[in-house]
């Protein structure tokens, strides 16, 4: 339908995320997806989109889980790019911030729904553009759960946990250079992190989840304060940023 919709400015679908990492959560989890283009859309056919999902989302209860970025194909990876975002049920134009996370996870295992196979205009990402990605989302995450007091996320379980287990994948992407599930991730920290942040991971993954989550609120909001002014992520770290993470979590564990 998609296809259908954007017509000859149709690149390409991509899944990516849990789904293509044996990590889905019926219960919890996002279903991922990409769409390439190749210029800008016109309000003709954003309002033909908006209706489309909007009739599929009273057919398909998945709908509810889908999120779908719309990416131009020259600005994949440009930061301020042009895009549009399909989440809760609402197709919006945010932009984008060329973030090549998603994009990392699309080559190593990313799936293409239909259309070009995306490895010939998505190259490996280079290590500076990944680090200051890596460094963009731990300040959305510190500024979410910290000095932004209107915030309509922080007092909800579910965001912090998100909050403490996307730190995770942060901290594994910077030492390997992978995008994993964020489980995946948080059982690498329960090795590699000093001791006194691993009860806010044990909180985030336990099941049932802990009540009320106070104690990984505390934990994950002192540990966020400390990454995004810390020469960990900082940029003064430059080039050894990686190196320099790999030997502190190596010393401090």
């Amino acid at each position: 339908r998609l296809h259908s919709d954007l017509g000859r400015n149709f690149v390409g679908l991509y899944l990516y995320g849990s789904l293509t990492q044996n990590a889905f959560d019926a219960r919890r989890s996002d279903v991922d997806c990409v769409a390439v283009i190749r210029r800008r859309l016109s309000p003709v056919v954003v309002s033909r989109l908006r209706t489309s999902l909007r009739g599929l989302r009273s057919r398909e209860s998945w709908m509810r889980r889908l999120q779908l970025m719309i990416l131009i194909q020259r600005e994949l990876l440009q930061f301020n790019g042009d895009g549009w975002l399909y989440q809760f049920g609402r197709l919006t134009r945010p932009g984008s911030d060329g973030n090549p996370i998603s994009w990392a996870n699309t080559r190593e295992s990313g799936q293409v729904v239909c259309g070009a196979d995306p490895h010939p205009f998505v190259q490996p990402i280079p290590p500076p553009l990944m680090r200051a990605a890596l460094q963009r989302e731990i300040d959305y995450l510190y500024t979410e759960l910290v000095p932004k007091r209107n915030s309509q996320w922080r007092g909800k379980p579910a965001y912090r946990r998100y909050a403490a287990l996307t730190a995770c994948r942060i901290l594994y992407t910077l030492q390997t250079g992978r995008v994993v599930p964020k489980r995946t991730a948080a059982a690498w920290a329960l090795q590699h992190l000093p001791s006194v942040h691993r009860a806010a991971v044990r909180s985030a993954i336990a099941r049932p989840p802990l009540s009320g989550l106070g104690l990984a609120r505390s934990l994950a909001t002192e540990w966020l304060r400390q990454l995004a002014h810390s020469r960990w992520l900082g940029p003064a770290v430059g080039a050894a940023a990686a190196f320099a993470i790999g030997r502190r979590l190596g010393r401090r564990r």
